[in-house]
């Protein structure tokens, strides 16, 4: 409750100074072999997962989730394919803004992650593809387009898609792919707004791939936040029905050699984010509860996604998850203000040193010294200190104190003074 009124005090402010903003739909979703048939690991033929059939399904989950930014894996990795699913799928019907870039296909897979996105709103500064096991990892930097603003004045977005083994003795693995996403981050993006994606296939949340992800470990300065973990979507998901509305495979109780199957029983599908977009600090901000697996209804467990009807979604959505995919694509929105960083709007005059701090943290003032009250807040918006200090300076000019923040747990704070916030690390 206390981070949803932290939350919403900041929505006001922003609100109440008129500032532009925009709202941006992300979708990932696997493809299942995408226009690659195959005799390998799943037996995926034309005539069991014809490509024909899957355009129109896209064409209808696309029609009724409407994204901004759409990310997949299990997309063939051909030039060809590529063209045909952009005619095909998104620039139909006189669209013509849809984009996408080159292939870039380092591991020689007969399938590869991919991006598309919508040209009016952003555009792709550059595509660069990590050398992962078996797949390529995808890192696309994305910039919101501002009128009047130049690339390097507007708001970045980076969009990483991974793609790691599945089966349940390939944790390892997992692991190591999100080591190199990680690595990869803390040198490039270490205070940007990234969002990590794709199809994991993690059984759960005490995977260590995961926990790599969310816990500050061997990158101390960024950390994803997964959307459901304030909802009670986090733990060990895998055949287990607490975790019904958040599943993402399988979309059919029975196999045909191709969809995998025993129904909606395990969460594979991910979008993470950064907790720069968590807390809107570089004016993209996560909009609260919009985190989705289309078509989940959560009374499917154990069942095919059509089966008895979907609360979740019309009846011919419904039919069209069943028949394109053996996952079910998950989406999120994005808050993005064009004109407003939120962290400086928000935080003010003071900053928080050092980064990561180790047993206390100092605090610098720009003010007059007023005495102020202080609060240190958790992700989750949980109180763990808070105070005053001030009272004994003279008022004549900046303030510096320093906080004895030895008894948190290593992670990610905020620290907020009365009505402004700053963020910090305890390694």
């Amino acid at each position: 409750m206390k981070r949803f009124v932290f939350l919403l005090t900041a929505w006001w402010l922003l609100a109440g100074v008129g500032w532009a903003q925009d709202t941006l739909t992300v979708m990932q979703y696997n493809l299942l072999y995408y226009g690659n048939y195959n005799s390998g690991f799943a037996d995926c033929y034309e005539t069991n997962n014809n490509t024909q059939r899957k355009d129109e399904c896209i064409r209808t989950i696309m029609n009724h989730v409407k994204p901004d930014i759409f990310t997949v894996c299990e997309f063939g990795a051909t030039q060809r394919l590529q063209d045909d699913f952009m005619s095909h799928n998104l620039n139909t019907g006189g669209i013509t803004y849809w984009k996408t870039d080159n292939i870039i296909n380092y591991a020689h897979e007969s399938i590869i992650n991919h991006i598309f996105y919508d040209s009016r709103k952003m555009e792709l500064k550059q595509h660069v593809a990590l050398r992962t096991s078996p797949r390529d990892t995808d890192v696309y930097e994305l910039y919101l387009k501002t009128p009047g603003l130049a690339y390097g004045d507007t708001t970045r977005l980076v969009c990483i898609v991974a793609h790691p083994k599945a089966g349940m003795g390939y944790e390892s693995n997992r692991r190591a792919t999100m080591q190199v996403a990680m690595d990869y981050v803390n040198r490039n993006y270490p205070t940007d707004n990234v969002l990590i994606m794709g199809d994991f296939n993690m059984y759960g949340a005490s995977e260590s791939g995961y926990q790599l992800l969310t816990r500050t470990y061997s990158n101390p300065n960024i950390l994803f936040v997964d959307p459901l973990a304030s909802l009670n979507g986090v733990g060990e998901w895998n055949n287990n029905g607490q975790f019904a509305p958040f599943h993402t495979q399988s979309t059919r109780s029975y196999s045909d050699e191709c969809f995998s199957s025993g129904g909606l029983d395990d969460r594979f599908d991910f979008i993470l984010m950064s907790d720069e977009i968590y807390m809107g600090f570089n004016k993209v901000k996560y909009l609260d509860r919009s985190y989705h697996a289309v078509g989940n209804d959560g009374h499917h467990f154990n069942q095919s996604i059509d089966q008895n009807g979907n609360d979740a979604v019309p009846y011919e959505v419904a039919e069209a998850l069943f028949d394109g995919s053996d996952h079910l694509p998950v989406t999120m929105k994005l808050l993005v203000y064009d004109k407003l960083d939120v962290e400086e709007y928000l935080a003010g005059g003071f900053r928080v040193y050092p980064v990561p701090a180790d047993n206390q943290i100092t605090i610098e003032t720009e003010g007059d010294g007023t005495p102020m009250a202080y609060r240190i807040t958790n992700l989750l918006g949980q109180t763990l200190l808070s105070g005053r200090f001030g009272e004994q300076d003279d008022g004549t000019g900046p303030f510096k104190t320093s906080l004895d923040v030895s008894r948190l747990p290593a992670g990610i704070y905020f620290i907020t003074l009365d009505s402004k916030t700053r963020k910090f690390i305890k390694k």
